[in-house]
């Protein structure tokens, strides 16, 4: 019976971490988007406001 509960809050914190890994890969693919977004805005209005 003892056995049972491990097992059972084993696979629970694996959840739980899976679940923490997926939020922070997808908070870090966000940043690197907007980054990469941002930069060709910031250049072309770089270039608007030179011409």
């Amino acid at each position: 019976m003892m056995a049972k509960k491990k097992r059972k809050a084993e696979k629970q914190d694996g959840f739980f971490k899976e679940i923490l890994g997926e939020i922070g890969g997808s908070i870090i693919f966000e940043v690197v988007w907007n980054i990469i977004i941002f930069i060709p805005r910031m250049i072309i209005r770089l270039i608007s406001s030179i011409w």
